[in-house]
């Protein structure tokens, strides 16, 4: 049996088909399921030998779907959380808690419409963004099962993650016991960190914090299987409301856009060669 199969399942019986004559719209728990899914695999992080998959979902409704919705959100959000968790497992995903789904109107959509927005948030994100203070350690259960085994040798995170894990430490089985409110007026969305593309792999790596080291070494914190760069080679470094690259003194030189550099500000599309590879900075965007 599929996992979305499995989903489906659940819902019905959780809802003793209640869901059937509510949801009579074009969004249906399987596509709010698919959606996720698709969100979890656009918005993943690249880790040093791991893959982070988001922990924060923002399911947008029209006021019609929300109002239809009612009593069912929190059946509903419990029920595609499990479904996210067996989604990471599936694809060896690494989450490093358990992911949250709440409901938000967007006064926009017209009926049938939803969009959804995945965010890497660590718990304590999660908890302030839910404006809740405590984490439920009642609740604690295994999540993908790369995520498992790191409990056993490692308490927290590691450091040499390119992604947006938070910098303090957080164990891997740590589950956040929130669903979210049922429905509340859209706030404005999220400012996008700025982040990079590498050419060649999959997914977008998040800047954060203030520096970010590029090279061979495995404790960089963008470690890149290209001989041709240095261990230390460049570093990320903010600078303002931006970035900016520093070569570190590598063998080979850092090029901004085909042009050798020392330091310099980054905007947006700028493309970053170390060694052979090429790095694309994309800017934040509030």
């Amino acid at each position: 049996m599929s996992i979305l199969t499995d989903f489906e399942d659940r819902v019905s019986r959780a809802v003793e088909g209640g869901f059937a004559r509510v949801f009579r719209s074009p969004v249906q728990p399987a596509e709010l399921a698919r959606k996720l899914g698709k969100e979890m695999d656009r918005s993943k992080a690249l880790g040093v030998g791991k893959v982070y998959a988001p922990t924060m979902y923002s399911v947008l409704l029209s006021t019609q779907d929300d109002s239809a919705l009612g009593g069912f959100a929190d059946t509903l959000s419990g029920e595609l959380e499990t479904y996210l968790i067996g989604y990471a497992r599936e694809r060896n995903y690494t989450l490093t808690a358990r992911p949250v789904v709440r409901f938000l109107i967007d006064p926009e959509l017209r009926l049938g419409r939803f969009d959804v927005i995945g965010e890497l948030l660590s718990p304590e994100e999660i908890a302030a963004e839910l404006g809740e203070d405590v984490i439920d350690e009642a609740k604690q259960e295994p999540l993908a099962p790369a995520a498992r085994g790191a409990a056993a040798s490692s308490p927290g995170v590691p450091a040499a993650v390119a992604s947006s894990v938070p910098p303090a430490p957080v164990s891997p089985t740590s589950v956040f016991d929130a669903t979210g409110p049922a429905a509340s007026p859209l706030e404005p969305s999220a400012p996008k960190p700025a982040s990079i593309t590498i050419r060649g792999v999959d997914g977008d790596v998040v800047l954060a914090g203030d520096r970010m080291v590029v090279g061979r070494l495995k404790t960089c914190d963008i470690c890149l299987g290209d001989a041709n760069a240095s261990r230390e080679h460049a570093a990320f470094e903010r600078e303002g409301t931006g970035w900016a690259i520093q070569d570190l003194g590598s063998t080979n030189g850092t090029l901004l856009n085909g042009a050798q550099l020392g330091r310099e500000r980054l905007r947006d599309g700028d493309v970053v060669a170390v060694g052979i590879t090429e790095i694309v900075y994309h800017e934040a965007r509030g």
